[in-house]
């Protein structure tokens, strides 16, 4: 006998209330899978709050019944599919209101996870008011291999417009091969709609606005930046006049929301 069929044999016959509740303030995320997989248990549950919905400490996300073994099984499985797709949308939320909508908010680094988890992230960055993509239009992402590999900034963007002319060129700047303004001067001379300037230094932000400004062209573009960027620094971003923020881990690697799967009592069926 297994020592869970052992522990919960004098429990046979006997069903128990359960739920999941909030410790902690947050913005719930994760609803579909939570659902699907108290399904997969056969789990007899209600789940009374929404996707994006906000939770208070003791907010009950989900309430159900079962027998010892449902229960336990419930514990393992369930906390597990909302805590961290909870905790992203949270720091996604709290991002989304410190900008106050002064500037975007995106977060491409869901990419970055392990498959398995990729799409329920990239739920809860957008479950917490932040952008999944730094642009709603189809566009080409030139990241620093492509401009590495094509030879430039320059030649990238131009390479990438030969292939669609109507999709917007996204090109990160990152002053490898000439100054980062003149990266930027490259960029919009072939054609580029969007730079990102992905070096996380401030400097590079502003020498690239006074470029397109000095230009003339700073209305024709739009400029992101990325890199270490946390709530600290969120103001000297939007001081710099950037458009766009890519925020990574301070939004993909925040904290399991704090949740609890309890007993409430048990009855013979």
């Amino acid at each position: 006998m297994e020592l869970r069929e052992f522990l919960f044999d004098p429990l046979a016959g006997r069903e128990f209330a359960f739920q999941i509740t909030a410790r902690e303030r947050g913005i719930f995320s994760g609803a579909e899978r939570l659902a699907q997989q108290a399904a997969e248990l056969g789990l007899d549950v209600a789940i009374p709050v929404a996707e994006g919905e906000a939770l208070e400490p003791g907010t009950c996300i989900l309430h159900g019944r079962g027998r010892a073994e449902d229960v336990i099984r419930a514990e393992e499985a369930l906390l597990g599919a909302i805590g961290k797709p909870s905790g992203v949308a949270t720091a996604a939320a709290a991002f989304v209101r410190r900008a106050g909508g002064r500037l975007k908010i995106a977060c491409g680094s869901w990419k970055k996870v392990t498959p398995e988890i990729r799409a329920d992230l990239r739920q809860a960055v957008a479950t917490g008011g932040v952008a999944v993509r730094i642009t709603d239009h189809p566009f080409i992402y030139l990241d620093k291999n492509y401009v590495r590999l094509l030879g430039g900034v320059g030649p990238a963007v131009t390479r990438a417009r030969a292939y669609d002319p109507e999709r917007l060129i996204a090109v990160q700047l990152r002053g490898e091969s000439q100054p980062i303004r003149l990266e930027a001067a490259a960029a919009v001379t072939a054609g580029a709609a969007i730079f990102m300037v992905d070096t996380g230094d401030l400097r590079d932000l502003d020498a690239t606005v006074k470029a397109a400004r000095a230009g003339g062209w700073r209305n024709r573009i739009q400029i992101a930046f990325a890199g270490g960027v946390t709530q600290d620094k969120l103001e000297a971003v939007i001081a710099a006049r950037a458009d766009i923020v890519d925020v990574g881990r301070a939004i993909i690697d925040a904290p399991i929301l704090d949740l609890s799967l309890d007993v409430a009592g048990g009855k013979q069926k």
